[in-house]
């Protein structure tokens, strides 16, 4: 019997490879993409429109604009769970062949992520440390050249996921089926004894680029997250002791001065004041980004540690194994979208702003809508007003 001819099972159609992914796919997923996707524009928008974009505001939104793109790449996956789409030859045309270069893709932006988050610690760190590097000013040029080389090392290391499968498309049920199976080009011998067909010059470029990939993109950016916090956590609570202990020299110095050299020791006092308010502000931005980077570690480093060993061993795992993939990877959709929670729980300045930001947005609109109307009753009101002037005049006459 012709193997075109033959029709497959609705068992055999799924996408879904376990009850668990399509649960966590088709039930989690919708809500919590779709409130990322909100929530990280609303951090764009509240970032983009703040007087000063310092270098910490301009790596966090660019990281936002990376953790938007990871949940766009990651529904055509949901939807693939889902059996209406499953079942749909259209959709199994156009998402079976481009389904590896859409994880490539996503991949990608989880790389530049993971970097924006070290940039944003390492600058953080430097802020604390030394007050005179909030005062300076960023470069446009350097941010840029920076930010492209960053998108450029990033692709680099995360290309091999294009060519690291080799998909095998067939037809069946006369062409109204379509099945697809990707096969690791670093495998020995492929499922069935087929042998591997893949150049030697490929594969040994997928196993460099895998081990440069979980060397540079995983553990290096981990252990410099980790080393980072510490000092920023370190700091933070340095700096903090710090204040209190100069709001205590300062009143104590007062109590001591007396009434003959008050105004100085007001002047100074108000000094004190100054730096202690500024300081302050830096406090809550060094606690912000204690708070995102803890959450994006939690959230971040089980997935990259699974997927890195999953693409360094060669033999096929287990299904257990196949749970623990799919449970580090949905964190992962979790942790894009908890930026936006985390902000707001972390920043009484970032709620503030956000409400301030859209009060300015609807309140424009219907400031507008407003005018509008209040010229429109004008325009009649003289009108009217020139009537009624006409009609006194004819009655005086």
């Amino acid at each position: 019997m012709d193997s075109s001819s033959l029709c497959l099972p609705e068992t055999q159609l799924r996408l879904s490879g376990s009850n668990l992914e399509a649960f966590l796919y088709t039930v989690l997923f919708p809500p919590i993409c779709l409130f990322g996707v909100v929530g990280n524009a609303l951090t764009i928008l509240v970032l983009v429109n703040n007087d000063f974009m310092s270098r910490a505001n301009i790596f966090l939104t660019c990281l936002a604009v990376c953790d938007v793109s990871f949940l766009i790449l990651i529904i055509p996956h949901s939807l693939a769970n889902f059996d209406r789409f499953a079942f749909n030859y259209t959709f199994r045309y156009l998402y079976l062949p481009s389904k590896m270069h859409l994880i490539a893709f996503a991949n990608w932006t989880s790389a530049v992520a993971i970097w924006l988050v070290v940039g944003v610690c390492f600058e953080r760190v430097a802020g604390v440390r030394s007050p005179l590097h909030r005062l300076t000013t960023p470069s446009r040029g350097k941010l840029t050249t920076g930010l492209l080389s960053l998108l450029t090392f990033c692709a680099a290391l995360t290309f091999y996921n294009h060519v690291s499968h080799h998909c095998f498309i067939k037809s069946f049920c006369n062409a109204s089926q379509i099945m697809a199976v990707c096969l690791d080009v670093n495998l020995d011998v492929w499922p069935n004894n087929r042998t591997n067909i893949s150049p030697p010059a490929l594969r040994t470029y997928v196993a460099a680029t895998r081990a440069a990939n979980a060397a540079l993109v995983v553990f290096l950016p981990m252990i410099l997250l980790v080393v980072l916090n510490m000092m920023l956590l370190y700091y933070v609570k340095k700096r903090s002791f710090f204040m209190y202990a100069s709001l205590g020299r300062v009143s104590a110095r007062m109590r001591k001065a007396g009434d003959v050299a008050l105004p100085f020791v007001g002047t100074l006092f108000r000094r004190h004041s100054d730096q202690i308010l500024q300081q302050r502000t830096e406090h809550r931005v060094a606690v912000t980004v204690c708070a995102v980077v803890t959450s994006f570690t939690i959230t971040q480093a089980p997935s990259a540690v699974v997927l890195t060993v999953n693409s360094l061993l060669k033999e096929r795992l287990d299904a257990h194994w196949y749970h623990m993939t799919t449970i580090t990877s949905f964190l992962v959709v979790i942790g894009k979208s908890l930026n936006f929670v985390v902000f707001c729980l972390s920043s009484s300045s970032f709620r503030r702003r956000l409400i301030n930001t859209l009060r300015s947005k609807y309140g424009s609109r219907d400031e507008k809508r407003s005018h509008s109307i209040n010229t429109t009753y004008t325009r009649c009101d003289s009108r009217d007003s020139r009537i009624l002037s006409q009609k006194k005049s004819f009655q005086s006459i």
